[in-house]
């Protein structure tokens, strides 16, 4: 069988049980840091359970993006997808007998996740200190700002904070001409960083199958990004800093962006001289400079290559880069990523039918496994929307006991505020797994 096919079939068939099958995960966060953490856990086949203080949880739901447009049937529609796989329980953790809940579903689980300010949490009992004594096989992540010691420990942080405090802002802009530094987009400082604790938890899961023993992971949003940096480095064995160098690769022998004759956005990477001199085969002005890669050649070569670009249009180039052997891509837009086949057949982008939103277009999971299947199954839901489920399967409640803890106001539900809210049409009386009859997995 040919190797590519062979690849294709073995991740198309895979049919085993996910690798984190049967990992208990109970989540305690907000915003991106804290929760993308259980997201990729649950997608790797970890159970998630999402708790949240009622009415309004995790803050992140109401914010609005560009005047409002960022939500979708009643809930924004980012936190759709970064709180998927999840189940979704509201419980007054303030109170004694919520605490108590809580500290039930700890001592049910293999790893606990927050990423309030340090030491928030453990005013309300329910730090390290307190859960590891309920249960010693406890992983517990704390995922902060600065992390939990040193001089900047107890400051709040989002993602620009962390993205200038590590100096992956000061890289960013062009090192003459306009000064300006800029934040990159998408919140890169909270995803990153808890794709990294992802890789904790698994080491410490497997150090736990050797030893029996949980453990405490510090994960600091502003060190993690640093960790991306070799900045300091170069800063420390030379006593000179890198130059900011705007969408060039100072490692290449020729990298850019570039407009096209016909208005688009074209990137292209020479990394190998065989790339570079097939380029200068094309492009005029460019032969003879391969080998230099100081500050002023780089920007002449890029010059030259852009006066170039201008003149073909993005179909021309992407021909001639196919034809040459050197990668000359287009920049997508959001719309053109939606609808490209090659992530369609890859499933990276993924049409999913949600049981409550209907179809909506999600970043499918982050790699592909052959012989474990990995699966977005449903998305976010309002706060306190699998209270019976959860608390009736996982904790043996019965349903006036979980009646009881509402109308006591210990647990809770959504405002039905914009964020926070089923969609519309949505009815309680028609709906099993709100009812605690059935579970995601099982409608």
């Amino acid at each position: 069988m040919d190797y590519f096919e062979y690849i294709r079939d073995i991740i198309a068939n895979a049919r085993g049980d996910p690798p984190l099958k049967g990992v208990k995960v109970v989540e305690f966060a907000h915003y991106i840091l804290g929760p993308n953490i259980p997201r990729l856990l649950a997608q790797l086949g970890a159970e998630v359970v999402k708790v949240e203080p009622p009415p309004r949880g995790d803050r992140w739901k109401y914010a609005s993006m560009w005047g409002g447009r960022g939500f979708y049937k009643g809930m924004r529609i980012d936190y759709l997808y970064l709180n998927s796989n999840k189940y979704f329980v509201g419980i007054d953790f303030k109170r004694e007998e919520g605490r108590r809940l809580v500290i039930e579903l700890v001592k049910q689980a293999d790893v606990f996740v927050e990423n309030f300010e340090p030491g928030t949490v453990d005013k309300y009992g329910l730090g390290y200190l307190q859960l590891r004594e309920v249960n010693p096989r406890l992983i517990y992540v704390s995922a902060s700002g600065y992390g939990n010691w040193g001089p900047l420990s107890r400051l709040p942080s989002y993602d620009v904070i962390g993205q200038a405090e590590s100096g992956v802002i000061d890289t960013t802009g062009w090192e003459d001409g306009v000064n300006e530094a800029y934040r990159l987009p998408d919140y890169p400082g909270d995803w990153l960083p808890s794709t990294m604790a992802v890789s904790a938890i698994i080491a410490a899961l497997i150090y736990r199958e050797r030893t029996g023993k949980g453990q405490y992971i510090d994960l600091s949003q502003a060190a993690s990004m640093q960790r991306f940096m070799y900045h300091f480095t170069y800063m420390s064995a030379t006593g000179r800093r890198l130059k900011r160098s705007g969408f060039v690769d100072p490692s290449a022998y020729l990298s850019g962006v570039f407009k096209t004759a016909d208005g688009k956005f074209v990137a292209i990477a020479a990394m190998t001289k065989a790339q570079y001199d097939a380029l200068a085969s094309a492009a005029p002005n460019i032969g003879g400079l391969r080998d230099l890669r100081d500050p002023e050649s780089l920007w002449l070569k890029y010059e030259a290559v852009r006066a170039w670009a201008s003149t073909k249009t993005l179909d021309e180039l992407l021909e001639l880069g196919k034809k040459l052997g050197v990668p000359i891509q287009p920049v997508l837009s959001d719309e053109e990523v939606v609808r490209d086949p090659w992530r369609a057949e890859r499933g990276s982008v993924l049409y999913i039918t949600d049981r409550l939103y209907g179809e909506v277009a999600v970043p499918g999971p982050i790699v592909k496994m052959g012989g474990t299947p990995l699966a977005v199954k449903w998305l976010a839901r309002p706060v306190g929307y699998h209270n019976m489920l959860v608390l009736k399967r996982r904790l043996g409640l019965g349903e006036s006991e979980v009646r009881r803890l509402r109308e006591e106001g210990v647990i809770g539900y959504w405002d039905g505020q914009p964020g926070n809210a089923p969609p519309p049409g949505w009815r309680e009386e028609e709906d099993p797994v709100f009812r605690g009859e059935k579970d995601e997995v099982e409608t």
